[in-house]
């Protein structure tokens, strides 16, 4: 550690540390036959006769055979006519054709937890305080051919594909939705460091920060191979919970975390908050989170 020292990430640090990661977790566990390991992504819309996007949902198919679903909108004046059910299937139907076993997604007490429930969905995990004051809930569903759908109304509308340009639309109005809960005190801030050895090479590095609701995030981090095992981890973590509790985070959440990694979190007091069994399969998906 002596020999080493802390800088700021570059984005193609980032980048780097991003496809370090990902090619690990691939080593242990290969993608699903038949996928990539790249993910992809699906959008569905329903626009009116206008052409205008009046609901939409995004999802994104993952290298391991699974569907995340990560936003779902419906224009206020349209709600509560089945247009968010109808999207909602047939995100999930691309999902089974292309071969997907599993969906799960992440949705916050004001937005739409009865309505995934509805539909087939079940909880595996809760994260109090995210953001502050209210709770995001985890959910997942089996996707299998054939399991019988939950009937909807018919709708005067027709869901379409959705564009590169549809798929940040749909993000920015749910955004607008979410908005006033959130109560946003700062833009991002973004707390990715590195350590580097004496000719200026990276050996260990978190990508992390602190979202617009002083909630700390932990989206990567990572430790060269003949690095580890010498606490390299353990201090990127302190100092990010340091540099997060003096940007005023109140909590730490750590996603994408698996039956091969999630120790170290524990170690380093973290707490479970959620564990869905069987992805990838044969294994465990965690969300850990730690209160500062």
């Amino acid at each position: 550690m002596e020999n080493l020292k802390l800088r700021r990430s570059a984005r193609k640090d980032s980048e780097r540390i991003d496809n370090l990661v990902n090619e690990f977790n691939f080593k242990l566990v290969p993608p699903a036959d038949g996928f990539g390991d790249e993910e992809e992504t699906i959008c569905k819309k329903i626009s009116d006769k206008d052409g205008n996007i009046i609901a939409g949902c995004v999802g994104y198919i993952y290298p391991w055979g699974c569907l995340y679903v990560d936003d779902l909108w419906v224009d206020e004046r349209y709600r509560k006519q089945e247009l968010g059910s109808h999207l909602l299937q047939a995100v999930e139907e691309t999902a089974i054709k292309r071969g997907c076993y599993l969906s799960f997604l992440g949705t916050g007490d004001f937005q739409a937890k009865p309505f995934y429930l509805k539909h087939g969905y079940a909880l595996y995990g809760t994260v109090l305080n995210e953001p502050v004051g209210h709770e995001s809930f985890e959910l997942f569903k089996r996707l299998e051919k054939g399991q019988p759908k939950r009937h909807c109304r018919p709708i005067p509308y027709q869901v379409a594909d959705g564009t590169e340009e549809d798929v940040e639309l749909i993000g920015d109005k749910l955004y607008e939705y979410n908005l006033p809960f959130l109560a946003p005190k700062h833009d991002y801030i973004k707390i990715n460091r590195k350590l580097v050895d004496e000719s200026g090479k990276a050996v260990a590095a978190i990508m992390a920060g602190v979202t617009e609701s002083d909630v700390g995030v932990v989206w990567k981090i990572w430790v060269d191979e003949e690095y580890r095992d010498q606490g390299l981890g353990t201090w990127l973590i302190n100092h990010f919970e340091k540099k997060a509790k003096e940007n005023g985070a109140t909590k730490i959440i750590v996603e994408e975390l698996y039956d091969w990694n999630v120790g170290f979190f524990l170690k380093n007091g973290f707490k479970v908050a959620g564990v869905l069994s069987d992805l990838p399969k044969g294994h465990s998906y965690y969300i850990v989170d730690k209160d500062l």
